[in-house]
């Protein structure tokens, strides 16, 4: 199996610097595996690396789908493999960097089965993802608007069966008994795909919020707003996939009159904040990790 380094962990906890360092060190190119960056025109809120920034190290999977297309784990995984197949066919060390758990997952998993129909697949992944960033709360938030019956029957926590009733007010519910959703927070175990070196990375947690703290008010003062403005202007639907990222979302809200611009910057940094949790919790799962402090 070929030899790929991983560098993971939280938002703001400093991938994309330890990423190119090592890149320099070991004649190697970076696969982002972020879900936001792979969108073109989505630059304000996904701290895309600048050209100064990258140091002259080549980058990958960036800027590579549009923002009206519903880019999955799945098409992500397939590009991916093929650039670290010619990234080492050219002598050079791939180094994927990034904190999207999804996309790590499917990357480093041969078989990561969303089980059942394609069109099952990609709408239980959207759930999956809308969990992975904002909690299970918010995936029951939006049952309650399509099906309230349903919604007080259920508890938010119990996720797979939030997810059928999403799939039955949706329309896509056959054949969802038989098999569900994986639970792939519960499914990790030694890569198989790749001969995989995992870095995992972490701060202290103070400090890793004050850094977030730093980029959430970065990323308006950079034209968030007006960047998401002109997206929605463009015909980017607000419930796509590129706008359910931290910080379109809330501004998108924000543009429809539902809270102002402190409330949106309130809500980009808290949520960002419990989405570094989760991801910690992620990627503490990858046990045969390198844990390096930061």
């Amino acid at each position: 199996m070929a030899a790929v380094i991983f560098v993971v962990g939280p938002t703001a906890v400093g991938k994309s610097t330890f990423a190119v360092q090592l890149a320099l060190e070991k004649n190697g190119e970076i696969i982002s595996a972020d879900s936001m960056q792979v969108y073109i025109g989505l630059d304000s809120g996904t701290s895309k690396p600048s050209k100064d920034e990258k140091q002259g190290v080549m980058h990958h999977m960036i800027d590579v789908a549009s923002p009206l297309e519903d880019y999955s784990a799945g098409a992500y995984s397939k590009a991916a493999q093929a650039v670290i197949a010619d990234v080492i066919k050219r002598g050079k060390q791939p180094i994927v960097c990034g904190g999207t758990g999804l996309y790590i997952h499917a990357l480093l998993y041969k078989d990561m089965d969303f089980s059942g129909r394609a069109r099952d697949e990609a709408l239980r992944e959207e759930y999956n993802r809308e969990i992975e960033l904002y909690g299970h709360k918010s995936l029951h938030d939006k049952l309650v608007k399509v099906d309230p019956e349903a919604a007080a029957r259920i508890h938010p926590n119990n996720v797979k069966r939030v997810i059928r009733a999403l799939e039955r007010a949706s329309g896509d519910a056959e054949n969802s008994e038989s098999g569900g959703i994986r639970d792939f927070s519960k499914t990790f175990g030694p890569p198989s795909r790749y001969d995989a070196q995992i870095i995992r990375l972490t701060s202290n947690r103070q400090e890793l919020y004050e850094r977030i703290e730093r980029r959430a008010e970065g990323f308006f003062s950079m034209g968030l707003i007006d960047e998401v403005d002109s997206l929605l202007k463009k015909g980017v639907p607000r419930n796509s996939t590129a706008m359910q990222g931290i910080g379109y979302k809330e501004v998108a809200a924000m543009l429809a009159g539902e809270y102002d611009e402190r409330e949106a910057r309130m809500r980009v940094k808290q949520n960002t904040r419990r989405y570094a949790k989760r991801q910690e919790a992620w990627f503490k799962r990858y046990d045969n990790a390198e844990l390096i402090t930061i």
